[in-house]
C-alpha cells in the first residue's frame, strides 16, 4: 500500500512540476511573440514610407521639380504629323 501512496504523490509531482514548467515556456513564448509583432508593425510603417517615397518619385511633379532644379526650362514643343506631306514624301 505505501508503494502506491509514494508512487502517487511522485506522479503527482511530476504532473505538477511539468505544468510549472509548460506555464513558464508559454510566458517566454507570448513574450517573443509581442516582440516580433512589435517588429512587424515597425516594419510595416517602414514599407509604407517607402513606398510613398517611390510614389513621389515616380509622380510628375517630381519630374518637373527636378527639371526645374536642373535648369530644363524650356519647354519641348511637340510635333504633329497634321501636314499629310511628310507621311507621303517618299510615294511616287
Amino acid at each position: 500500500m505505501k508503494i502506491l501512496k509514494y508512487t502517487i504523490w511522485l506522479v503527482f509531482i511530476g504532473l505538477v512540476s511539468a505544468n510549472l514548467y509548460i506555464f513558464v515556456q508559454s510566458m517566454k513564448i507570448s513574450q517573443h511573440i509581442n516582440y516580433l509583432d512589435k517588429e512587424t508593425k515597425k516594419l510595416h510603417q517602414g514599407n509604407l514610407d517607402l513606398e510613398k517615397k517611390a510614389f513621389e518619385t515616380d509622380s510628375l511633379e517630381y519630374a518637373a521639380s527636378m527639371a526645374s532644379q536642373m535648369a530644363f526650362t524650356k519647354k519641348a514643343e511637340p510635333f504633329f504629323l497634321d501636314n499629310l506631306g511628310f507621311a507621303l514624301r517618299n510615294k511616287p
